[in-house]
């Protein structure tokens, strides 16, 4: 992976690691992932990268919840794992699918699934992947404290 591109992007990093070879993980406050990729715009090019997805997954025992993107990087032939951790009780990150499009399903999927805000994000909405009456109880499944 680029340097440059490393370079860059590193007013936002809190820490980064590689993963496995044309893997690098950057972990971001939760509130710059916008920045992020609109950085990642600025220097690559909008057409440059496709987030291909974004996981969460829950950490009770940290009392958080982790957020991953995908990010695959055509020019360098590598991914990016752009990581950001927001807390258990208020995870709440902002949208990016104004600036990724495709952006949609991840940000509806991870919201249904584990109950992440998405701040800006009008599409948000319970029972888009869960069935209306395990959302209706206020349950998310992909927590592991859901008892689904």
């Amino acid at each position: 992976m680029s340097q440059s591109l490393v370079e860059s992007l590193k007013e936002y990093v809190v820490k980064s690691y590689a993963m496995k070879p044309n893997r690098l993980v950057i972990e971001v406050e939760a509130s710059k992932v916008r920045e992020v990729f609109v950085k990642l715009a600025e220097v690559l090019g909008k057409e440059s990268f496709y987030l291909a997805t974004i996981e969460g997954t829950d950490l009770p025992e940290k009392k958080l919840i982790r957020i991953d993107y995908f990010i695959n990087l055509f020019k360098h032939d590598a991914y990016l794992v752009l990581r950001a951790y927001l807390p258990r009780e208020n995870p709440v990150v902002p949208s990016v699918i104004d600036l990724i499009p495709g952006a949609l399903a991840g940000e509806l999927e991870t919201h249904d699934l584990l109950g992440v805000l998405f701040e800006g994000n009008t599409y948000l909405r319970r029972s888009f992947f869960v069935p209306e009456d395990i959302s209706s109880k206020g349950i998310y499944p992909l927590r592991k404290d859901s008892g689904v």
